[in-house]
C-alpha cells in the first residue's frame, strides 16, 4: 500500500474517532486498531496525536474554505455574496465536529497546538469578508465609512454565537432566528438608495 494511502486512511480514521469521542477520550491505539497497524504506523506519519488532530482540523476546514472560496467568487452582488457567506459558514460548520473540539475554552487553553490552524482559518476569513465588504461599497451596496471596523465587528458577532449553536447544539433551534440576523445586518449596512 503506498504510503499516500496510508496516510490518509490514519486521517480519514482519525477523523472519525475526534468526531465521535473527541480530542481527549481518542486514543492513537484505537486508531491503529482500527486500521489494522501497529501504532508505530501512526507516528511514522505524525509525531502526536496533537499533530494528527492538527491534520484531520486542517482537512476539514480546508472544505469549509472551498465551500466559502466558491460562494465568494460568484457573479452574485456582494449583498447576495454576503447573505449567503455566513448562513452557508454556519451551516457547513454545523457538522464539523472537530472545529467544535477546539471551541471548548479548557480544551484551546490547555491545547495551543490547534491556535495556527485557527488563526489560519481565521485569516482566511477575514480576507473573505474583506473583499466581499469591498467589493459592496465599490458597488455602492454597501454604506460602511471603514471596511476594517465593519470587518471586527461582524466577526465578532459570528465568533459570539458559535458556542451556543455548536457545543450547546442549538443550530437547528436557532437557524431561523439566525437567518433573520444576517437579514438585518446586511439592511443596516446596505446603502439606501
Amino acid at each position: 500500500m503506498p504510503e499516500i494511502n496510508v496516510k490518509n486512511i490514519i486521517v480519514e480514521t482519525a477523523t472519525i474517532f475526534f468526531s465521535k469521542f473527541g480530542f481527549h477520550k481518542t486514543t492513537m491505539d484505537e486508531i491503529a486498531k482500527h486500521i489494522h497497524k501497529a501504532k508505530g504506523v501512526l507516528y511514522y506519519y505524525f509525531k502526536s496525536k496533537e499533530e494528527l488532530f492538527n491534520e484531520v482540523l486542517k482537512r476539514e476546514l480546508n472544505s469549509v474554505k472551498a465551500n466559502l472560496s466558491k460562494i465568494v467568487t460568484s457573479d452574485a452582488d456582494s449583498l447576495t455574496i454576503l447573505n449567503e457567506y455566513i448562513l452557508t459558514r454556519f451551516k457547513i460548520l454545523n457538522n464539523s465536529e472537530n472545529y467544535h473540539e477546539t471551541l471548548k475554552a479548557d480544551f484551546f487553553e490547555k491545547y495551543q497546538f490547534v491556535k495556527d490552524v485557527r488563526d489560519e482559518f481565521d485569516a482566511f476569513e477575514r480576507t473573505q469578508l474583506t473583499y466581499i465588504l469591498s467589493k459592496g461599497k465599490d458597488e455602492e451596496r454597501l454604506d460602511i465609512s471603514n471596511v476594517n471596523s465593519t470587518l471586527n465587528v461582524i466577526m465578532m458577532v459570528i465568533h459570539s454565537i458559535e458556542i451556543p449553536l455548536y457545543l450547546q447544539n442549538k443550530y437547528t433551534e436557532y437557524e431561523k432566528p439566525i437567518d433573520e440576523l444576517v437579514t438585518l445586518l446586511i439592511k443596516s449596512l446596505k446603502t439606501l438608495k
